[in-house]
């Protein structure tokens, strides 16, 4: 991701950036994020950064020397790391009435044009309760699965 998109996407999450000239770190909720910048060695696009090397950990956990102990998790891109951080808000409330969508995976596993209560958001999944049908203990699906009828 490039310098300038990272620090504003970061600037709109409220969140600062330490910058010591090798690593930048972002300290948030007993979290440590870090990533170091690296200019584009394309010719057209020599003087521009863009970000690499994601990792997360706790702001108490510390390498171990004399193992190979590396607390923490490296991800793939920024947002995944900025997810971590802070995570995105439920797209649907709890006590909304969503429908099922009429997709491949909501038919094949059974809860396509069913209507149901949001009972509990987790990340990009929401716990739904379907009216008529008995209560599952596996009653979390996708939010991409799921469309709104009424809000609460």
């Amino acid at each position: 991701m490039k310098k300038e998109t990272l620090l504003k996407k970061i600037a709109k999450l409220g969140l600062t950036v330490e910058d010591n000239g090798h690593r930048c770190y972002i300290h948030h909720n007993g979290q440590i994020a870090s990533w170091f910048w690296q200019e584009c060695w394309e010719e057209d696009k020599k003087g521009q950064y863009y970000g690499t090397n994601w990792h997360t950990k706790g702001e108490n956990q510390e390498s171990d020397p004399y193992t190979d102990y590396f607390p923490g998790t490296h991800w793939d891109n920024a947002s995944q790391m900025l997810s971590r951080l802070v995570p995105p808000q439920p797209k649907f409330a709890i006590g909304s009435i969503v429908r099922g969508k009429q997709n491949k995976r909501a038919q094949r596993r059974g809860y396509a044009g069913r209507q149901g209560l949001v009972v509990g958001n987790g990340g990009t999944f929401a716990n739904v309760d379907w009216m008529g049908f008995a209560k599952s203990p596996y009653n979390s699906y996708p939010e991409r699965d799921l469309e709104l009828v009424s809000a609460a």
